[in-house]
C-alpha cells in the first residue's frame, strides 16, 4: 500500500512578483501587492511621480521625485524643510545695499531701490532713460533729465505729452481761404481750392473763367457765362438747354398749342417758327390775318407799308404798319407822340435805383451804367477777372489777385514786401497796385 501527499509550492521563493512589490504566499497560490509609491498589478510596478499630483510641498519649494517617494526643497531665498518654507529677509543683513539706496525685501529675494528715475545695476545707480522706454506719446517730444523726463506734444497735437490728440485745425478759425476746403490730417491740415477756383488754398483762390477754354463746353449757339466758382450755358429764345451744355431748337409747331392763326400753317425754323398763309389765302399786311384770295379775277388790293419809307416816324420811335394806316410810338427811355421823341432823364426821378456795382448816368434811352471793373448792361453787372489777361502783372516775382472791381499784383511766396518793392531771391522791383 502506497500513500501520496500534496505539498504547497511557495511561489514567492522564486521572486515571481515585481521587485517593487510584496509577495504573499497562500495555499495553492500567491498575491503580489505593489509597494507604497508604486502602481501596478504586483507583477509589474511603476514609480508614481508625486510631483505631478497633489503633494505636501510648500508653494515656495521644489518637488523632487524619488523612486517610490519624493522630496521637497525650499527655493532660493526661502528656508524650511520643504513642506513649510519661510521667506528670508535679506534686508536684515547690514550693508547688503549701498547707503544711497533703500533695500526692499520681496518674496524669495530683494532689490536695492535707487528712487524714481534711476535703476540699480552692478552695485551702482544709473539714470533711467524714460525716453528710450517709450514713456511719452508717439506724437510727443521726450526730453530725458537726471532722475526724470518731460513730454511735450508736437505741433498739431494737444495733451499732456503722455497722451496727445490731434488738433482739428479745420474746426478752429478757418486757416484756409474762404473759397477753399479744409481737410484735417494727423498733426496737420490741407487747404484745397474748391472746384472752379485755383490757387494755394491758403491766401489765394482765384475764380477760374471756364468760358475762356472751348466756350466752357457750351455747344450749338449756347452762350457761356462765367460765375464765381462756376459757369453756366445760356440759350437764346427758341432753344432749350439739354445736359446743361447743349442748346436744342424748340419745335414750337409741336410744343405750342396752335401757335398760328386761322388759315395759317406753322413752319419751324431754327430758334423760332413762321406762320404762313395756307394755299388760297394771302396776308394783306404783315400785321393782319390771312384772308381768302379771290381767284376769280386774279386781282387784289395791297396795303401800302408806310413804315418802309424813311423818316415816317422819329428816329427814336418804332413804326407799326396797319391796313391802310400806321402808328408811331417812342422807344423805351423816350417820351413823345412818336413823331417827336425826347430823352427821359431817369436819374432825376426819385424812384429810380440802379443795382449793385452800377451807377445812374443818364444817356439817350438808358441810365444805369456798370462801375469800372465790371461788365454788363447796367441792370446786371459782373466782376471782370483781370487776372485772366496775359501779363497783367509783368514782373515774375508777382502774382495777380482778383478783387471785386479791380485786381492787385502781390509778392509771390518766398518774397516780402518792403514799401513798394518785393525782396527775395531776385532783384527788387516796384509792385503795381490798381
Amino acid at each position: 500500500l502506497m500513500l501520496f501527499f500534496c505539498v504547497d509550492i511557495d511561489e514567492c521563493a522564486n521572486n515571481i512578483c515585481s521587485l517593487y512589490a510584496d509577495c504573499v504566499n497562500t495555499m495553492g497560490s500567491y498575491r503580489c501587492t505593489c509597494n507604497s509609491g508604486f502602481v501596478g498589478n504586483g507583477l509589474t510596478c511603476a514609480d508614481i511621480n508625486e510631483c505631478n499630483e497633489n503633494n505636501q510641498c510648500d508653494p515656495n519649494a521644489a518637488c523632487i521625485n524619488r523612486l517610490g517617494s519624493y522630496e521637497c526643497s525650499c527655493l532660493g531665498g526661502f528656508v524650511g524643510d520643504g513642506r513649510l518654507c519661510e521667506d528670508i529677509d535679506e534686508c536684515a543683513t547690514s550693508d547688503i545695499c549701498p547707503s544711497t539706496t533703500t533695500c526692499v525685501n520681496t518674496g524669495g529675494s530683494y532689490y536695492c531701490d535707487c528712487g524714481s528715475g534711476y535703476i540699480f545695476n552692478d552695485s551702482r545707480c544709473f539714470d533711467l532713460d524714460e525716453c528710450e522706454a517709450g514713456r511719452c506719446s508717439p506724437y510727443a517730444t521726450c526730453t530725458n533729465s537726471p532722475g526724470s523726463f518731460s513730454c511735450q506734444c508736437t505741433t498739431g497735437y494737444s495733451g499732456d505729452g503722455a497722451t496727445c490728440k490731434d488738433v482739428d485745425e479745420c474746426s478752429l478759425a478757418s486757416p484756409c481761404h474762404s473759397n477753399a476746403l479744409c481737410v484735417n490730417l494727423p498733426g496737420s491740415y490741407n487747404c484745397t481750392c474748391q472746384v472752379g477756383y485755383s490757387g494755394n488754398g491758403v491766401t489765394r483762390c482765384n475764380d477760374v473763367n471756364e468760358c475762356l477754354v472751348d466756350n466752357g463746353g457750351c455747344r450749338n449757339k449756347a452762350t457761356c457765362v462765367n460765375n464765381q466758382g462756376s459757369f453756366s450755358c445760356l440759350c437764346l429764345p427758341g432753344f432749350i438747354l439739354v445736359n446743361r451744355t447743349l442748346c436744342q431748337d424748340i419745335n414750337e409747331c409741336k410744343e405750342l398749342n396752335n401757335p398760328c392763326g386761322v388759315n395759317e400753317q406753322c413752319k419751324n425754323i431754327d430758334g423760332s417758327y413762321e406762320c404762313s398763309c395756307k394755299v388760297g389765302y394771302y396776308r394783306p399786311a404783315s400785321n393782319m390775318d390771312c384772308v381768302d384770295m379771290d381767284e376769280s379775277n386774279g386781282t387784289r388790293c395791297e396795303d401800302i407799308d408806310e413804315c418802309s419809307a424813311a423818316g415816317t416816324c422819329h428816329p427814336r420811335a418804332l413804326c407799326t404798319n396797319f391796313i391802310g394806316d400806321f402808328f408811331c410810338s417812342c422807344e423805351q427811355g423816350f417820351k413823345g407822340d412818336g413823331f417827336s421823341c425826347q430823352d427821359v432823364d431817369e436819374c432825376s426821378l426819385s424812384d429810380i435805383t440802379c443795382p449793385a456795382f452800377s451807377k445812374c448816368i443818364n444817356s439817350p434811352g438808358s441810365h444805369c451804367v456798370c462801375d469800372l471793373g465790371y461788365v454788363g448792361d447796367g441792370l446786371t453787372c459782373s466782376d471782370i477777372d483781370e487776372c485772366q489777361r496775359e501779363n497783367i502783372c509783368p514782373e515774375n516775382e508777382t502774382e495777380c489777385v482778383n478783387i471785386p472791381g479791380s485786381f492787385s499784383c502781390v509778392c509771390r511766396q518766398g518774397y516780402a514786401l518792403n514799401g513798394t518793392q518785393c525782396f527775395g531771391k531776385h532783384t527788387p522791383f516796384i509792385v503795381i497796385f490798381t
